[in-house]
């Protein structure tokens, strides 16, 4: 190579390797960046998902419309969503090991209420998923959003404001995609600089999962035949997407709210008013009811709550939890199962 000669650096080991041993050995030489980064994805894996998709739809592998997948939490993986709609095709990231193992939980016969009532009274076992909870599937989305937006990296931090099951469940599911997760408590202290704000309550994603993933898992676990949903809100996202999808496949589906006590959904459902009386003037107190329910019930409507499709609410209370967990009266306990 002559002092004259000019030397492409990409991002390769190899050619980051011989950029180094030309600047060590001082050889007149210009060293030249190639900028990927202008790519609309960020990156060289941009030329990449233009090729494989291309490749795809000549061979017929891939049809306008069809979806991509790929095992990736990185370049690629941003690349190919970013690419996939220019052709008319849509992309999931595939999900392996312990990310596969969440969903498609089975739905359990509730056989003392079914035969009592001469209805078919099903449970989604949602927690036989991985981190114990439908909020497995919720952690899932908001990551693999935020990695597709860029808002998160592998090897960056995801936190939450949360004691509870969306806790458990990013600290379950982060590590798999090469993140790290951050719990802070209460909700109101510092995000931790760098990190990523998963924000369930205001998250589409938490929508978004139910309404892509849980909903269709009912229809198609019923064939369709569903006739009622029955769920509690905090975040509101299991019973808005799973509503919404419901009265999309079929009209006359049947979705109704429980609302634990203290909570003021049931007012805003049954009477457009956001409002119960542990909240009315003069008898605000720092904490306005004590209920043994934990997660669900909430004094704010959230983003996710308002894609709710409802025809009705209910008012539960801790004695008929209680009564309703309790095996003398049923042969599964349903706080298990919901």
């Amino acid at each position: 190579m002559s002092s004259a000669d000019n030397y492409f650096c990409s991002d390769s080991d190899e050619d980051l390797a011989l950029c180094v041993a030309l600047k060590r050995s001082k050889v007149d030489t210009g060293i030249l960046g190639k900028a990927e980064f202008l790519n609309p994805g960020g990156s060289v894996k941009d030329r990449v998902a233009v090729k494989i998709i291309e490749e795809a739809l000549k061979s017929g592998d891939l049809v306008c419309g069809g979806v991509v997948t790929e095992g990736s939490a990185g370049s690629t993986a941003i690349s190919l969503a970013t690419v996939a709609p220019a052709y008319g095709c849509r992309f999931s990231m595939g999900r392996k090991g312990l990310v596969e193992a969440v969903g498609n939980t089975p739905l359990i016969r509730i056989n003392s209420l079914s035969d009592a009532t001469g209805c078919e009274i099903l449970g989604k076992a949602e927690f036989l998923n991985p981190g114990g909870s439908v909020k497995d599937r919720v952690a899932v989305k908001i990551i693999e959003e935020a990695l597709k937006s860029g808002d998160l990296v592998c090897g960056g931090v995801v936190t939450e404001g949360s004691a509870g099951s969306t806790a458990i469940s990013l600290a379950t599911v982060a590590p798999a995609y090469g993140c790290r997760c951050h719990v802070v408590i209460p909700d109101d202290a510092a995000v931790e600089k760098g990190g990523f704000f998963a924000d369930q309550f205001e998250n589409m994603a938490n929508y978004q999962v139910h309404y892509e993933w849980t909903g269709p898992e009912i229809w198609k676990q019923t064939k369709g035949t569903v006739h009622a949903f029955v769920a509690a809100a905090g975040t509101g996202g299991t019973i808005a997407g799973v509503s919404r999808y419901l009265k999309e496949m079929n009209r006359n589906v049947r979705c109704f709210l429980m609302d634990p006590p203290g909570s003021g959904l049931f007012n805003k459902v049954t009477r457009g008013v956001m409002y119960t009386k542990e909240e009315a003037e003069g008898k605000r107190l720092k904490n306005p009811f004590d209920t043994i329910t934990e997660g669900i019930g909430i004094n704010r409507v959230t983003a996710n709550f308002m894609m709710a499709e409802l025809d009705g609410a209910y008012r539960g209370t801790d004695r008929e939890a209680v009564e309703m967990s309790s095996p003398p009266l049923t042969d599964q306990p349903i706080s298990l199962i919901l």
